[in-house]
């Protein structure tokens, strides 16, 4: 009988080694199809997030020629065509993101933009019910991509986990070295699986920890290692698709969905400890004669530039943002609306003296900004009408000759900031 039992044991270490490589051949398959799955989830999260800031920035623009027509000023030829350009830009977004209904809903608003007037409400509302549109499929893709990646952690922890178990029978000796550390490791893929993605970077360090504490053989401490390595992915990965969500990608600031969540939170803190907040709106001056002389990449360029100055400028608790087109925010929490003023003077001085390639074309001979303040809960109740107001003070100083800093406090008491 022993000598049946010796004569048996390469067959069944064959048949173990077989078991083996298919479970590692299915290791790979899944890995290979969960690789080219999650970078299309991934294509298109970038293409929905294009989308919702290429609709921030028509909302914008619409709102700016809007208000110009109520205020009986000129449309020019010019305005319609800016404004078409960007309409076709949204329009070639939307179908990129897989939206037809968004790109159909706007091309039928055409020949409105026209006729754009300050009572025309039509516009602004199918630009309104597009943008929370994308923004619904903008985090149902993100959604599914962190599924994606924690349905690939879990799967391939399975196919380890069911290698293990095949060799089980055979190593029943390695009991305390293999089937304890591996019943440890399994808690751990439940913990992952029940509070991703908060728990992923602590999870993978309690791996290596129980690795240091417990006996366990070398197989355990391979797939330990491949764990521990499989959850710093997700969590880089993760930070990742974070950074996509909330930062623009020609500037690098923050994106305008993320300023205004933080501006609704700050007023909202605001209003309990009875401090100010306060928001710049910040616009270069005469940008579109520049990008029409030296081209949209030279434009770009000046874009990142200033970007640069300004986050460079900014107070580490504030917030600086990109608009949308050639407009920039600065979010300053518990601040008032004179040390705002400063901050502003300091920055549009600051960028007066920023050398910019071709600046000596400028109407000044140099790039300037124009920048107005507004600020809670001095000149508006909500964060809507701050945005608003800040606006209408970065009008005046454009309107006022621009390369200036105006208060929306200032010009309501028709006064004019020196």
């Amino acid at each position: 009988m022993k000598r049946s039992a010796e004569t048996n044991q390469p067959a069944r270490l064959n048949l173990l080694a077989m078991e083996g490589i298919v479970l590692v051949l299915l290791a790979i398959a899944v890995t290979g199809g969960f690789v080219l799955y999650r970078n299309a989830l991934v294509k298109t999260v970038m293409h929905k997030q294009a989308l919702s800031v290429d609709l921030v920035a028509l909302k914008g623009k619409a709102a700016a020629l809007a208000e110009r027509s109520h205020k009986t000023e000129t449309k020019t030829y010019e305005d319609y065509r800016v404004m078409l350009f960007m309409l076709d830009n949204v329009i070639e977004s939307a179908a990129a993101a897989g939206n037809p209904d968004i790109a159909g809903a706007l091309t039928g608003q055409r020949e409105g933009l026209r006729n754009l007037t300050g009572t025309d409400h039509e516009i602004f509302l199918v630009i309104d019910k597009a943008i929370k549109q994308a923004d619904l499929g903008f985090h149902s893709s993100l959604d599914d991509s962190i599924r994606a990646s924690n349905l690939f952690i879990l799967s391939v922890a399975s196919i380890f986990l069911l290698l293990f178990v095949a060799s089980w029978k055979e190593f029943h000796r390695n009991y305390t070295m293999t089937l304890i550390p591996l019943s440890r490791l399994t808690q751990k893929i439940s913990q992952i699986n029940r509070s991703i993605p908060e728990s992923i970077h602590d999870t993978a360090e309690e791996i290596r920890h129980d690795l240091v504490l417990s006996p366990h053989s070398s197989e355990i401490s391979r797939i330990t290692d491949t764990l521990a390595e499989f959850c710093s992915d997700i969590e880089a990965k993760n930070k990742k698709l974070d950074e996509l969500f909330i930062r623009d990608e020609k500037t690098n600031l923050y994106n305008y969905r993320h300023f205004k969540e933080h501006l609704i939170m700050e007023i909202e803190r605001s209003k309990k400890a009875g401090n100010m907040v306060s928001i710049a709106m910040i616009d270069i001056d005469h940008f579109k004669r520049y990008n029409d002389k030296h081209g949209h990449v030279a434009g770009d360029q000046v874009l990142e530039q200033l970007a640069d100055v300004i986050a460079d400028q900014c107070r580490a608790s504030d917030m600086p943002s990109r608009f949308g087109g050639e407009e920039f925010t600065v979010l300053f929490p518990q601040t008032g609306t004179e040390t705002a003023m400063q901050i502003s003077e300091r920055l549009r001085l600051i960028i007066c003296a920023e050398p910019i390639a071709h600046e000596r074309g400028q109407p000044e001979g140099r790039m300037t900004v124009s920048i107005g303040i507004a600020s809670f809960p001095q000149d508006a109740t909500d964060w809507y009408t701050l945005i608003n107001n800040a606006d209408r003070a970065l009008y005046h100083a454009k309107s006022s000759g621009r390369n200036r800093v105006c208060t929306f406090s200032a010009i309501s008491n028709g006064e004019e900031n020196e």
